[in-house]
């Protein structure tokens, strides 16, 4: 009996015997943004790849619980205006646009899988300024924010508060990634 009972409270409060992560893709994040996002287990690893012929254009990174990629986020420089919330609606499931994430964030959405973001953004000095730096042609001014989650939590019980989870992940990310990337 009293392992019956213990057994239910196991599932009920599921271990997490890994450290949250508060850094992804070098941008700073609250552990309480991302834990609602990941699944229980035993390890956690982010990776992190950037183009190594274009640095400071792009980057991707993973968070990875027991070897199984859970969230995924993707920064990349762009040159024009563009309403992501529209165009990346193939990419997502029921990806729907969302109120202003502050200021210099022109489109945002979010999905039953992840969310998307598109702002303003100059680059600082001695970051990447142009796509083709040898003719300072193709002068960067945006910023594209790709997040996925759920790969490890298939079918989460309440799909509102799940979308809610990614939502807040979302707006506690933009304000730290404009920090790090953004004039």
């Amino acid at each position: 009996m009293t392992a019956l009972l213990l057994a239910g409270c196991a599932d009920e409060n599921p271990e997490y015997d890994y450290a949250i992560p508060g850094k992804i893709c070098g941008v700073s994040v609250a552990p309480s943004d991302v834990k609602p996002l990941l699944p229980p287990g035993e390890s956690v690893r982010v990776d992190s790849s950037e183009s190594l012929s274009r640095p400071g254009e792009s980057r991707s990174c993973g968070v990875i619980v027991d070897k199984r990629p859970d969230l995924a986020v993707s920064v990349s420089r762009q040159r024009g205006e563009l309403d992501i919330a529209e165009k990346a609606g193939d990419k997502y499931i029921n990806l729907e646009r969302i109120p202003s994430l502050g200021e210099g964030v022109t489109s945002a959405a979010v999905g039953n899988d992840g969310a998307v973001a598109w702002m303003e953004c100059t680059p600082k000095p001695g970051q990447r300024q142009y796509e083709f730096p040898e003719s300072k042609e193709g002068k960067y001014g945006y910023l594209a924010l790709e997040i996925h989650a759920g790969d490890g939590i298939k079918e989460p019980g309440n799909m509102e508060e799940w979308r809610a989870h990614i939502e807040r992940f979302l707006r506690g990310y933009v304000p730290e990634l404009t920090k790090v990337w953004c004039m």
